[in-house]
């Protein structure tokens, strides 16, 4: 079944159909360009509210012009049967292969097989729910083309401090465990530092999920070695960041247009937060047969110019704050 997806899914995704054609035509000198979607999920959902078919992630990427010539998709069994079925009957001519079950657990065979191309320019997405990727899988995509090579695979992941903290939250010990799939995550014991913090209201929610986030964009390139991290946040109806999109690249270039990207996402961000808003209450009028008494306008385009609505920011060694202490 569809899963209804929010207008922020739609931005994150038009962010990636952007910039797959992008990253293809600056590598175009190259005959093997390798993408990998350690998530890859269904085909198409559906727009909520107006049940509006919303392509996902495979058929964004294999539908690119230009595109990659090598596809990898990692997708559980109980969905990769089908992806693979309609992706084989709508993209006949592309090199691609799905493979069915976790990709941290499938990793290893998958960059064997990849082992002739190895060098070749390289893009990861990463579309996690919360913390399902582990440190050690972004670890060995990281070092996949060698230690000698002057760039490493892009990497394009998803950040939720926001379900992270919902997961810790839990009682008992599915939080324990939920706890041991964080550290996983970000490879270290140390994001406790920010959870402590936050338990005991050194730090505001905000300022919990930056640091959360920054972390991350931290340890992809003080432990990983990648020259440029940049993140954008992907945010609620009310304002409220639900997650964070996190790029890491050694290329300027790809650095570049990525935030050009991220920029042109942000500008469409307050005009799909008002469509969002006004299909809510149309949603909320209709269940209690009360529309149509009141016209709702649909949303304009908003008003940016001269206005700064994302720009690329620094990460920080959080081993700087005051309530920082190394555990690991």
């Amino acid at each position: 079944m569809a899963r209804k997806w929010s207008y922020w899914t739609k931005n994150k995704l038009q962010i990636l159909g952007d910039y797959v054609p992008a990253f293809n035509k600056a590598s175009a000198r190259s005959s093997e360009r390798l993408y990998l979607d350690l998530m890859a999920g269904q085909p198409e959902n559906e727009e909520r509210y107006t049940g509006k078919v919303i392509d996902g992630s495979p058929r964004r990427v294999l539908a690119a012009d230009p595109g990659f010539t090598q596809h990898v998709f990692f997708e559980l069994p109980a969905n990769a049967a089908r992806l693979k079925a309609v992706l084989d009957i709508e993209f006949p001519g592309k090199e691609f292969e799905v493979i069915p079950g976790d990709s941290n657990l499938e990793i290893d065979a998958a960059l064997k097989a990849l082992e002739p191309i190895k060098w070749a320019p390289a893009f990861a997405f990463i579309d996690q729910q919360a913390a399902e990727v582990w440190w050690e899988t972004l670890v060995k995509i990281a070092r996949f083309k060698g230690v000698r090579a002057r760039t490493k695979p892009e990497l394009w992941l998803l950040m939720s401090p926001t379900m992270t903290v919902k997961g810790v939250s839990r009682r008992g010990t599915n939080s324990a465990a939920f706890r041991e799939r964080v550290t996983r995550l970000y490879g270290t014991r140390n994001w406790l530092n920010i959870q402590e913090a936050r338990e005991t209201s050194v730090i505001t929610a905000d300022q919990y999920r930056e640091e959360m986030t920054n972390f991350m964009r931290f340890r992809l390139a003080e432990a990983l070695g990648y020259k440029y991290t940049n993140r954008i946040p992907m945010r609620m109806e009310n304002g409220t960041t639900i997650y964070d999109m996190v790029f890491a690249s050694d290329h300027y270039v790809g650095d570049k247009i990525m935030s050009h990207l991220y920029a042109k996402a942000a500008e469409r961000e307050p005009a799909m937060q008002r469509e969002a808003r006004r299909l809510a209450k149309m949603d909320r009028e209709h269940k209690a047969g009360t529309e149509g008494l009141f016209e709702i306008p649909a949303s304009a385009e908003p008003e940016v110019s001269g206005a700064i609505l994302w720009r690329p920011e620094p990460y920080w060694n959080p081993a700087e704050r005051e309530w920082w202490t190394e555990r690991d």
